[in-house]
């Protein structure tokens, strides 16, 4: 089971691709050693040529395509290795997404696939070379694509510099959120976000094993359900990506027949799928949490580098903007009775307000600024729920501002969070900005360190 599902995770984040570019190389092979064996009239012109030019005996065939082989083979060993360390040097920065970004790009397994399958190529050319058989059209297309490779080693090295940036890596995984969260809401949107059976008893259902929740199957489930001769509900009390431990509840079955929710209770365990590992593809929170470390990362103390953390930041604002109007045009009535935690937004806003932590901690008021000016831009976009989440956010945020200086840039980001909360007719909220805001700026012209910068309340 474990190898099997490691195996599946390897085919379809990386060796997909690279294992198809492969086995095409072979069914070249084949068919160019059927060329040569047929020696077609069309082509025995050019074949002679090469013939008489380049490919003169069956040895020199072999030894070139030796020599193409084993050059294949050393230079992409040595390039591999080297890409290795570079990433490496990369994740020490920028935390291990980058390996996983990298893997994941499409180019990259085309490269990986290109340089192997070239290799595959030539040593399944070299192995047909049978005194006095010269298979010179094989050879001659093995010389090609060798001359390719090379040039093509020079893109996958630009490619790679390319990638390590720190802008290329956040908006890979932004793009990826916002193609799961797109998986996600097929599924979301086939349930409800209440329970409207609550009335009806409860049966919890736990879990044999342990994992994070990568899949459930709501179709199987609905199946169930349309069989059930009594109303019933399922209220999954996970969402997708939560970890599971053994024995864990992640959902209630509401029915007033024990039997059927015994029945309905399994048939939820077989939909539930775990695995050791999150998938992006299918789980937009595990992207907001890898951009989050990122920047957790950057901003702290740790590195000092406010640059990638207000890349993210401004990424972060991106999916906040695009998911907000995704909840407003929410309708329509759930055609089965799930109950499901959709509950990205509020990791989304939860990222805001650790990175305004840690931004408190590093005292890096640019940063700081820049998380409040991405609430005030976005607040007028957003559901009443997530005004009210944010509103919980910016007052509890508001407590670690005396950890910074009253800047130009901070000053305006708070004047603009203020007038956003006023124009929303958040008065309450809107005034503690204001107070916070005078009170820092009480400090200015005065010397003060972190714990006297804002006068004590008492």
């Amino acid at each position: 089971m474990v190898i099997r599902e490691t195996l599946r995770r390897a085919v379809t984040s990386f060796l997909a691709i690279p294992t198809a570019i492969i086995a095409a190389f072979v069914l070249v092979a084949i068919g160019a050693y059927g060329l040569d064996q047929a020696d077609p009239a069309p082509l025995r012109p050019f074949s002679g040529f090469m013939r008489d030019h380049v490919f003169g005996d069956p040895d020199s065939t072999a030894t070139l395509l030796g020599t193409i082989a084993t050059g294949v083979i050393t230079i992409t060993s040595i390039t591999f290795s080297l890409l290795l360390l570079a990433l490496q040097q990369s994740a020490g920065s920028l935390t291990h997404q980058v390996f996983d970004q990298f893997l994941r790009r499409r180019l990259n397994q085309v490269y990986f696939g290109f340089f192997v399958g070239m290799a595959v190529y030539a040593l399944i050319m070299l192995a047909t070379v049978d005194p006095p058989f010269n298979p010179v059209l094989g050879a001659t297309l093995a010389l090609t694509l060798a001359i390719v490779a090379l040039y093509i080693l020079l893109l996958l090295i630009h490619s790679t510099i390319s990638q390590m940036r720190p802008s290329e890596i956040i908006k890979a995984i932004h793009d990826h959120t916002l193609k799961g969260r797109e998986r996600q809401l097929v599924l979301v949107r086939k349930t409800h976000r209440a329970a409207r059976m609550a009335q009806l008893p409860g049966w919890p259902v736990t879990m044999s094993r342990d994992g994070y929740i990568t899949g459930l199957d709501f179709d199987a489930i609905g199946r169930a359900i349309d069989e059930a001769s009594s109303p019933v509900e399922i209220e999954f009390l996970l969402s997708l990506g939560s970890y599971v431990a053994y024995g864990d509840t992640v959902a209630m079955v509401r029915s007033e027949e024990g039997d059927e929710a015994d029945r309905l209770a399994s048939t939820v365990q077989e939909a539930v799928k775990l695995n050791r590992v999150r998938r992006l593809d299918r789980d937009p929170a595990y992207g907001i949490e890898q951009l989050e470390t990122i920047a957790w990362r950057s901003i702290s103390t740790s590195q000092q580098n406010p640059s990638p953390g207000k890349i993210v930041i401004h990424n972060l604002r991106d999916l906040l903007a695009r998911w907000a109007a995704e909840e407003e045009a929410e309708t329509g009535e759930a055609p089965l009775s799930i109950v499901y935690p959709d509950d990205v937004m509020s990791r989304l806003l939860g990222a805001f307000e650790s990175l305004a932590v840690v931004a408190s901690e590093s005292m890096q008021h640019q940063t700081y600024a820049e998380i409040v000016r991405a609430i005030a831009i976005t607040f007028d976009r957003l559901p009443l729920r997530g005004r009210l989440r944010v509103e919980d956010l910016v007052l509890r945020t508001l407590s670690g501002l005396g950890d910074q200086m009253l800047t130009t840039e901070l000053d305006d980001s708070l004047t603009e969070l203020a007038n956003s909360l006023e124009r929303g007719g958040h008065i309450v909220t809107m005034a503690a900005v204001r107070r916070a805001q005078t009170d820092l700026a009480a400090s200015i012209g005065t010397l003060n360190s972190r714990a006297t910068r804002v006068p004590n309340a008492g």
